[in-house]
């Protein structure tokens, strides 16, 4: 007797896709997108465009008895002739243990140049996992990190359900350092295992090379609900040499009071880069040298002196702007040279992006230092206030 097969073309209730905050119409399916679609005319360029629709951070989530999940997606992909391609990877989490992995080349993949253009088209490919417990489980299909995506269906041999999930909701906005596309799976970015380890249920805004303050990242996250909310500015103003320090504290001025005005008093986390040895005391832009791959700085040191930032400079306006605000309890520092220290540069392969092994260290400290109990965001905090008082738990 053979069992039958529930198909769920996306969107679907029964599974739907967490973190993604838009959803393009594609040729077979939807293209998840971690902003909302009223930013699109806002967003400068193609490849801020393009990062907005890579997965990192999304996942598909429901709850089941199948021993048969079938993911049916497109991996869109970049070109080699932009930069390294990276294979896509999905991994499936039930009841948050990852328990299996699947990995598709540049082979499967649809590439796109630098305007992009399409310069190889591939069909669907197909994330299939069975042998799955028949318990009814959470499950969680975590989408590649490093690419984009349309999602067609997902198949299965009992019926999905809506998942419930009570986990506190991690905000997190920063660049490819929270991005991480040198991670090795899209758990192991830095912010997954910091939300595994704390028992939060992230959101990432990580969007490589764009991570400057922008107004409508800020409308963003002053309307999407958020029980902790963390922002990573600093690093991409300096890479791209994008504005002097007269003008980088009014823009993490606004982009704060953009993001209190609808989370007054949700605690938040302000952090401060890590080490990039090019920056630290040189400002940007930043280049890449074509012999040894390492980024370094094409600005003039003169330049500080008429306000021109290095990362010295930008924890130096971090700590005022903070201390300026300091009439706000819940706004809170990290920096972060507490999740990689300057002693540990070695794992900057490129002098700027951390290694793989480098995101897990930082993900478990970031933990450590925000999520522990009684530390800066700790979630069991959300839940004690999310209980009714005893009296009013007891029926009389």
């Amino acid at each position: 007797m053979s069992t039958a097969i529930h198909r769920y073309a996306f969107p679907a209730a029964e599974a739907p896709i967490v973190g993604a905050l838009d959803l393009d119409p594609g040729e077979l399916g939807v293209r998840p997108r971690r902003l909302p679609a009223w930013t699109r005319r806002q967003i400068p360029d193609r490849v801020f465009d393009f990062v907005v629709g890579m997965g990192s951070g999304l996942r598909i989530a429901t709850a089941t008895a199948a021993t048969l999940l079938d993911l049916e997606f497109v991996v869109i992909g970049i070109d080699p002739s932009v930069g390294a391609t990276i294979p896509a990877t999905v991994q499936l989490v039930i009841d948050g243990e990852v328990v299996a992995t699947r990995v598709f080349g540049v082979d499967a993949q649809t590439l796109i140049d630098a305007n992009g253009d399409s310069t190889q088209q591939r069909g669907a490919v197909h994330a299939r996992f069975d042998g799955l417990s028949p318990r009814m489980k959470s499950v969680e299909l975590w989408l590649p990190h490093s690419t984009a995506m349309e999602l067609v269906s997902i198949s299965a041999d009992a019926q999905l359900h809506p998942p419930l999930d009570d986990r506190p909701v991690w905000v997190h906005h920063g660049s490819s350092i929270s991005q991480c596309g040198e991670a090795l799976a899209p758990t192991l970015t830095w912010p997954a295992v910091a939300a595994a380890a704390g028992g939060v249920s992230l959101r990432s805004l990580g969007f490589s090379g764009n991570a400057v303050g922008d107004p409508f990242v800020a409308r963003t996250i002053r309307d999407l609900p958020a029980d902790l909310i963390s922002v990573e500015i600093g690093v991409n103003v300096v890479n791209g040499d994008l504005m002097r320090r007269r003008m980088f504290e009014p823009v993490l001025h606004g982009f704060l009071d953009t993001v209190r005005d609808g989370h007054p008093e949700t605690p938040l986390l302000f952090l401060g880069p890590i080490p990039c040895p090019a920056h630290e005391h040189l400002p940007g832009p930043t280049v890449i040298d074509p012999l040894t791959g390492q980024c370094a700085s094409a600005g003039h040191p003169g330049e500080l002196e008429r306000g021109a930032m290095s990362l010295r400079v930008v924890r130096e306006a971090i700590d005022s702007v903070l201390r300026a605000r300091d009439d706000d309890p819940n706004l809170l520092y990290l920096d972060g040279r507490a999740l990689l220290a300057e002693s540990e540069t070695g794992d900057l392969p490129d002098g700027l992006h951390p290694s793989a092994d480098a995101y897990v260290r930082m993900g478990h400290r970031f933990a450590a230092a925000a999520f522990a109990p009684g530390a800066v965001l700790d979630p069991r905090e959300v839940r004690d206030a999310r209980r009714p008082p005893a009296s009013a738990a007891r029926p009389r």
